[in-house]
């Protein structure tokens, strides 16, 4: 399936944003518009809700081609992104006690992993699909509002494409970004396939001044 004969007014609607690893996908990257996002890239979909697959919705790269034969360029293709990725794929935030709960499809758990979620600072944020969720770091105060709920700055670790762990970095308690970092590479060596595998980095969200970048 291609959007060679769709025009832009077809598809602008339906532009969606995903993020991957700007160095495994080099190759990839020639032929696709994309936005540098510190050691990531952010790439362009057309995104078709009407058609479920097993792992989600069906959605289409869009390539350098198709922006020439639009007449548009890449931030165009941002700011309708922007607009249209937390209308159409949303953004889901849980507790990390509730989503192994909800993995395990476990009821009873469940029931206990509320009120664990509640002493533990640490976050799943993935979309409505859980699949290529891990661009919700991109939406618009999402970051803001997260640091502004618990009142401090934030570590999110890239657990794959499709998710990520954000930690309350509280005050006064000393984190080992390092063995941080250490886990991160483990598992994506380990754990992950490796079209999966966003990134081996931490990153850390200052709230004071509102930026993100690697830790």
């Amino acid at each position: 399936m291609t959007l060679d004969k769709l025009n832009i007014e077809a598809v602008k609607d339906h532009i969606v944003f995903k993020l991957i690893n700007r160095d495994a996908h080099e190759e990839k990257l020639k032929d696709v518009p994309y936005i540098d996002y510190m050691d990531l890239a952010i790439v362009f979909y057309y995104y078709i809700p009407e058609i479920h697959v097993d792992d989600g919705n069906i959605s289409i790269m869009i390539t350098n081609r198709n922006i020439n034969e639009w007449k548009v360029d890449v931030n165009f293709l941002m700011e309708a992104a922007m607009e249209n990725t937390p209308r159409l794929l949303g953004l889901r935030v849980r507790g990390i006690f509730s989503t192994i709960a909800d993995y395990l499809k476990d009821e009873e758990l469940a029931q206990m992993a509320e009120l664990e979620d509640i002493n533990t600072p640490i976050y799943v944020a993935t979309n409505n699909n859980a699949c290529h969720g891990a661009s919700v770091i991109l939406y618009k105060h999402m970051l803001q509002a997260m640091a502004a709920k618990v009142k401090s700055n934030l570590y999110i670790i890239p657990c794959s494409i499709h998710e990520l762990i954000i930690l309350q970095a509280i005050e006064d308690v000393e984190y080992d970004t390092t063995e941080l970092k250490e886990m991160i590479h483990y598992v994506n060596r380990n754990e992950l396939r490796p079209s999966d595998v966003l990134s081996d980095n931490l990153y850390f969200y200052n709230r004071v001044s509102g930026e993100l970048g690697i830790a």
